[in-house]
């Protein structure tokens, strides 16, 4: 199903950006550089805020608090986005076709009110994480670094 596929490629892409990030120098995971987000850190600090915000969402809690993860280094990262997408995984399992397309009604961190499926919201966090990632690379790039490729043509050659 495409849902189960575009997930396993997100934990791909976010765990193999991870890893490129950890063979680097120690200091570039906190570098900082000119983005939305001053570091790598910070823009996957926001990611996986935004992620459990969207889970969250999902499983019913309209206006959902914000948790806050331990990301200092690049490892405690990895770490956090594995347990994340474990979670996720387990949820997303033990839903029906029928719940999956139910509307669940949220609102945003400004307040602002939204009606959407599970399935969108699967969709939207993963377009956001996919949309860092980019800036990732950007940062990688100002440090001097080659960067990685995390696009979807390269998931299925890496996981036949």
């Amino acid at each position: 199903m495409l849902r189960d596929k575009i997930f396993a490629y997100h934990k791909w892409a976010t765990q193999e950006i991870l890893s490129y990030i950890e063979s680097q120098e120690d200091d570039i995971y906190q570098r900082e550089g000119v983005n939305s987000f001053s570091s790598i850190r910070d823009t996957l600090s926001h990611v996986i805020i935004v992620e459990k915000l969207w889970l969250l969402r999902m499983t019913g809690v309209g206006k959902p608090a914000v948790e806050r993860f331990r990301v200092d280094t690049a490892a405690e990262a990895k770490q956090a986005f594995m347990l994340l997408h474990a979670e996720m995984e387990l949820y997303f399992s033990s839903l029906s076709e029928k719940q999956w397309q139910e509307p669940m009604k949220f609102t945003n961190l400004k307040g602002k009110s939204f009606e959407e499926t599970r399935e969108e919201m699967l969709f939207t966090f993963i377009n956001h994480a996919s949309y860092h990632r980019g800036q990732i690379t950007s940062l990688l790039r100002q440090f001097g670094k080659e960067g990685i490729a995390v696009d979807y043509i390269y998931f299925p050659q890496e996981n036949r």
